[in-house]
């Protein structure tokens, strides 16, 4: 069973980003490392506009993929998704071996993970006009 969150670790590591201490990559490393993992939910979903428990899934799925692409698409450097498989690896999460999934991420730009995760989790629909 993997460790608890620990919520008053993540609320100072958030505070520390909201007062500009941390970057957003070096505030997802603390977070990382502290096994916080529903609030890297909470973060990465916030950005790229999706519901928590969507992260949370790709966070627990075996394949590496999936998160490589919704950390690409959050904007998050290699430093930050390295410190997210470490903490993935700890958590007995992931199909292939570190250097692949680096590899992996480090192959994918911003604009086609956000394609790709359109494809992943399809956004409901907007209001507003329709196609007859």
């Amino acid at each position: 069973m993997p460790p608890a969150q620990d919520n008053e670790r993540a609320a100072a590591i958030l505070e520390r980003r909201a007062q500009g201490l941390l970057a957003l990559d070096e505030a997802l490393v603390e977070l990382a490392d502290a096994n916080c993992v529903v609030t890297i939910a909470t973060v990465v979903a916030e950005r790229i506009r999706v519901q928590p428990d969507v992260v949370a899934r790709f966070l627990d799925a075996d394949s590496d993929e999936p998160i490589s692409v919704i950390f690409r698409a959050a904007g998050f450097s290699l430093n930050g998704f390295s410190a997210l498989l470490r903490m993935r690896r700890r958590r007995n999460h992931g199909s292939r071996n570190a250097t692949e999934a680096l590899a992996y991420f480090s192959s994918l730009n911003r604009a086609s993970a956000e394609r790709i995760l359109q494809q992943m989790v399809p956004r409901p629909a907007r209001p507003g006009r329709r196609f007859r």
